[in-house]
Protein backbone atom coordinates (compact mmCIF):
# COMPACT_ATOMS: atom_id res chain seq x y z
CA UNK A 1 0.00 0.00 0.00
CA UNK A 2 1.60 3.50 -0.71
CA UNK A 3 1.97 5.85 2.25
CA UNK A 4 -0.67 8.23 2.48
CA UNK A 5 2.12 11.54 2.41
CA UNK A 6 3.26 9.78 -0.83
CA UNK A 7 -0.36 10.01 -2.12
CA UNK A 8 -0.77 13.71 -1.16
CA UNK A 9 2.83 14.37 -2.72
CA UNK A 10 1.35 12.91 -6.08
CA UNK A 11 -1.86 15.23 -5.54
CA UNK A 12 0.63 18.64 -5.61
CA UNK A 13 2.91 16.85 -8.62
CA UNK A 14 5.62 15.93 -6.68
CA UNK A 15 7.53 13.25 -7.34
CA UNK A 16 9.72 11.93 -4.34
CA UNK A 17 12.62 9.77 -4.02
CA UNK A 18 10.47 6.74 -3.16
CA UNK A 19 8.32 7.42 -6.18
CA UNK A 20 10.94 7.56 -8.69
CA UNK A 21 12.64 4.26 -7.19
CA UNK A 22 8.62 3.23 -8.08
CA UNK A 23 8.75 4.00 -11.42
CA UNK A 24 12.46 4.19 -12.55
CA UNK A 25 11.84 7.81 -14.04
CA UNK A 26 9.32 10.20 -14.10
CA UNK A 27 6.98 10.14 -17.25
CA UNK A 28 7.37 13.23 -19.31
CA UNK A 29 3.86 14.52 -18.61
CA UNK A 30 3.85 13.83 -15.04
CA UNK A 31 3.74 17.39 -13.97
CA UNK A 32 0.40 18.02 -16.63
CA UNK A 33 -1.03 14.57 -15.74
CA UNK A 34 -4.14 15.04 -13.43
CA UNK A 35 -3.52 13.30 -9.66
CA UNK A 36 -5.72 10.69 -11.02
CA UNK A 37 -3.50 9.88 -13.26
CA UNK A 38 -0.43 9.96 -11.37
CA UNK A 39 -2.24 7.86 -8.82
CA UNK A 40 -3.01 5.54 -11.24
CA UNK A 41 0.44 5.05 -12.67
CA UNK A 42 1.80 4.94 -8.91
CA UNK A 43 -0.75 2.02 -8.00
CA UNK A 44 0.09 -0.04 -11.21
CA UNK A 45 3.20 0.08 -10.86
CA UNK A 46 3.31 -1.27 -6.96
CA UNK A 47 1.30 -4.22 -8.34
CA UNK A 48 3.53 -5.01 -11.34
CA UNK A 49 6.77 -4.94 -8.84
CA UNK A 50 4.04 -6.80 -5.74
CA UNK A 51 3.64 -9.70 -8.80
CA UNK A 52 7.52 -9.79 -9.99
CA UNK A 53 6.58 -8.59 -13.28
CA UNK A 54 8.10 -5.37 -13.45
CA UNK A 55 11.21 -3.83 -12.17
CA UNK A 56 11.49 -0.07 -12.18
CA UNK A 57 11.76 1.48 -15.45
CA UNK A 58 10.91 -1.61 -17.47
CA UNK A 59 7.65 -2.30 -19.76
CA UNK A 60 5.48 -4.62 -20.39
CA UNK A 61 5.50 -4.29 -24.26
CA UNK A 62 9.91 -4.60 -23.74
CA UNK A 63 9.29 -8.12 -22.50
CA UNK A 64 6.96 -9.23 -24.97
CA UNK A 65 3.45 -9.20 -22.85
CA UNK A 66 0.22 -8.15 -24.31
CA UNK A 67 -1.36 -6.98 -21.75
CA UNK A 68 -4.41 -4.19 -21.31
CA UNK A 69 -6.52 -2.40 -18.64
CA UNK A 70 -10.22 -1.74 -17.73
CA UNK A 71 -10.99 0.59 -15.61
CA UNK A 72 -14.47 1.45 -13.95
CA UNK A 73 -15.86 4.67 -12.44
CA UNK A 74 -18.85 5.74 -10.89
CA UNK A 75 -18.06 9.43 -11.97
CA UNK A 76 -15.69 9.47 -15.25
CA UNK A 77 -13.84 12.82 -15.51
CA UNK A 78 -16.87 15.10 -14.03
CA UNK A 79 -13.75 16.24 -11.22
CA UNK A 80 -12.02 17.27 -14.13
CA UNK A 81 -15.16 18.55 -16.57
CA UNK A 82 -16.11 20.93 -13.67
CA UNK A 83 -12.65 22.11 -12.89
CA UNK A 84 -12.45 23.03 -17.47
CA UNK A 85 -15.61 24.75 -17.13
CA UNK A 86 -14.64 26.97 -14.24
CA UNK A 87 -11.31 27.73 -15.72
CA UNK A 88 -13.48 29.37 -18.10
CA UNK A 89 -13.73 33.35 -16.95
CA UNK A 90 -16.99 35.07 -17.38
CA UNK A 91 -16.06 37.04 -20.41
CA UNK A 92 -14.86 34.47 -22.49
CA UNK A 93 -15.02 30.65 -23.67
CA UNK A 94 -11.78 30.00 -23.50
CA UNK A 95 -10.42 27.41 -21.03
CA UNK A 96 -7.52 25.79 -19.72
CA UNK A 97 -6.00 23.20 -22.45
CA UNK A 98 -4.41 21.48 -19.43
CA UNK A 99 -7.45 20.32 -18.41
CA UNK A 100 -8.92 19.74 -21.73
CA UNK A 101 -7.03 16.86 -22.21
CA UNK A 102 -8.28 15.23 -18.86
CA UNK A 103 -12.10 15.55 -19.32
CA UNK A 104 -12.55 11.96 -20.47
CA UNK A 105 -12.84 9.25 -18.31
CA UNK A 106 -10.24 6.69 -19.99
CA UNK A 107 -7.38 9.68 -20.10
CA UNK A 108 -5.81 7.82 -16.79
CA UNK A 109 -5.49 4.58 -18.20
CA UNK A 110 -4.79 5.70 -21.08
CA UNK A 111 -1.31 7.28 -19.06
CA UNK A 112 -1.02 3.99 -17.35
CA UNK A 113 -0.72 2.06 -21.11
CA UNK A 114 2.20 4.87 -22.26
CA UNK A 115 3.99 4.15 -18.88
CA UNK A 116 4.17 0.64 -18.70
CA UNK A 117 3.63 -0.29 -22.40
CA UNK A 118 0.11 -1.78 -22.31
CA UNK A 119 -1.13 -3.12 -25.84
CA UNK A 120 -3.97 -4.82 -24.91
CA UNK A 121 -7.20 -2.75 -25.03
CA UNK A 122 -7.18 -0.24 -22.58
CA UNK A 123 -10.77 2.13 -22.17
CA UNK A 124 -13.28 3.30 -19.06
CA UNK A 125 -16.55 1.81 -18.21
CA UNK A 126 -19.45 3.62 -16.21
CA UNK A 127 -20.06 1.63 -12.98
CA UNK A 128 -22.83 2.89 -11.00
CA UNK A 129 -22.96 -0.35 -8.23
CA UNK A 130 -19.98 -2.07 -8.11
CA UNK A 131 -17.20 -0.49 -10.25
CA UNK A 132 -14.19 -2.97 -9.83
CA UNK A 133 -16.48 -6.71 -10.02
CA UNK A 134 -17.45 -4.56 -13.37
CA UNK A 135 -14.49 -3.88 -14.95
CA UNK A 136 -13.01 -7.33 -13.57
CA UNK A 137 -15.82 -9.11 -15.90
CA UNK A 138 -15.13 -7.05 -18.78
CA UNK A 139 -11.25 -7.89 -18.03
CA UNK A 140 -12.16 -11.68 -17.78
CA UNK A 141 -14.33 -11.71 -20.85
CA UNK A 142 -11.29 -10.30 -23.08
CA UNK A 143 -8.90 -13.02 -22.01
CA UNK A 144 -11.25 -15.61 -22.77
CA UNK A 145 -12.42 -13.92 -26.41
CA UNK A 146 -9.36 -12.40 -27.72
CA UNK A 147 -6.46 -14.83 -28.16
CA UNK A 148 -3.07 -13.15 -27.45
CA UNK A 149 -3.83 -11.48 -24.31
CA UNK A 150 -1.49 -12.25 -21.40
CA UNK A 151 -3.04 -10.78 -19.11
CA UNK A 152 -5.67 -8.04 -18.07
CA UNK A 153 -5.59 -5.31 -15.01
CA UNK A 154 -8.90 -4.26 -13.58
CA UNK A 155 -9.33 -1.22 -11.93
CA UNK A 156 -11.62 0.98 -10.09
CA UNK A 157 -10.90 4.86 -10.44
CA UNK A 158 -12.37 8.10 -9.14
CA UNK A 159 -11.92 11.57 -8.11
CA UNK A 160 -15.18 13.53 -6.52
CA UNK A 161 -15.79 15.69 -4.19
CA UNK A 162 -17.82 15.42 -0.99
CA UNK A 163 -19.06 18.40 0.41
CA UNK A 164 -15.86 20.48 0.32
CA UNK A 165 -13.31 17.26 0.71
CA UNK A 166 -11.94 16.19 -2.15
CA UNK A 167 -11.45 11.86 -2.81
CA UNK A 168 -10.03 9.86 -5.02
CA UNK A 169 -10.38 6.16 -4.95
CA UNK A 170 -8.03 3.13 -7.09
CA UNK A 171 -8.28 -0.22 -6.67
CA UNK A 172 -6.18 -2.48 -9.02
CA UNK A 173 -6.48 -5.89 -9.36
CA UNK A 174 -4.89 -8.66 -11.66
CA UNK A 175 -5.90 -11.18 -13.91
CA UNK A 176 -3.99 -13.64 -15.67
CA UNK A 177 -4.49 -15.78 -18.37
Amino acid sequence: MIPLEIKKGLLAAQADEQVKGLLGSIPPRWGRMSPLSRLLIVELAQLLQEQDLLMPGERLDGKGLNVGLIGASRRGSLFTDRAFVDSMDENSTLASPALFGYTLANIPLAEAALTFGLTGPVYALFADGQPLPTAKKEAQLLLQMQAGIDMMFACEFDHYLDGSEEHFLVEMKLLAA
